[in-house]
């Protein structure tokens, strides 16, 4: 059902995860080469998107174009608080916790696996942080947790939302082969300069707290 109020909830910090996370890697499945996994490309072209995740080209480097950050979309967190047969105001003091992971898009198209030698290729072309609190690291799942207090009146429920911020990076990848594939050693995808592919990193602050904003919402039962 749709919310009926929105507001962001309280920036005071109550409490936040202590030990920072390891890297971790998205599952990586192989697949076959003959399905072309290179988003925008015909058959006369090789699958170079395959190929960097399988370690079957000579290098895979990431050029980055275009970067900035942003505030991301609200996604609610946990279940719903329902106060629908009650009489009175039903507080509620919990820990929230929400978590976010790299995404990869090649040409527009999200949610495609990468391996961990590929993620490491992608990362070393993203440009690093120059702030000492804002940081960003390709690959990593952030995670954030908050106590938050809250009220739900008789007849509604509530639920917490909360919106990251993203690093986004824009750019193009460049293959190279020992030997000619498709009559070429160099391949641009999906265009040299271009900013065919993205990559999108949740920010985390100097104690690895993932960095975002939370709202809370309520609506009738």
């Amino acid at each position: 059902m749709k919310p009926k109020t929105l507001m962001k909830a309280g920036s005071r910090r109550l409490g936040v995860l202590a030990p920072a996370l390891a890297l971790v890697l998205i599952p990586f499945s192989s697949g076959t080469a003959s399905a072309n996994t290179s988003p925008g490309w015909g058959d006369d072209k090789p699958d170079v998107i395959w190929d960097c995740n399988n370690g079957k080209a000579d290098s895979c480097q990431y050029h980055e174009v275009k970067a900035w950050t942003q505030l991301g979309k609200r996604r609610q967190v946990g279940n719903p608080v329902y106060n629908c047969a009650g009489k009175r105001d039903l507080d509620v003091e919990r820990w929230w916790t929400a978590s976010r992971t790299t995404s990869y898009s090649f040409q527009q198209e999200t949610s495609h696996e990468v391996s961990a030698g590929f993620s490491d290729t992608i990362s070393a072309g993203v440009s690093v942080s120059s702030s000492q609190t804002e940081k960003w690291e390709v690959g990593r799942t952030s995670t954030t947790s908050n106590k938050l207090t809250a009220h739900v009146p008789p007849g509604m429920a509530g639920g917490y939302w909360f919106a990251p911020y993203w690093r986004k990076s824009q750019g193009w990848i460049e293959v190279h082969y020992g030997k000619r594939k498709n009559g070429h050693y160099f391949w641009y995808y999906p265009g040299k300069g271009s900013r065919g592919v993205e990559i999108n990193t949740p920010v985390f602050n100097s104690d690895s707290e993932m960095k975002g904003k939370w709202y809370w919402a309520v609506w009738n039962c």
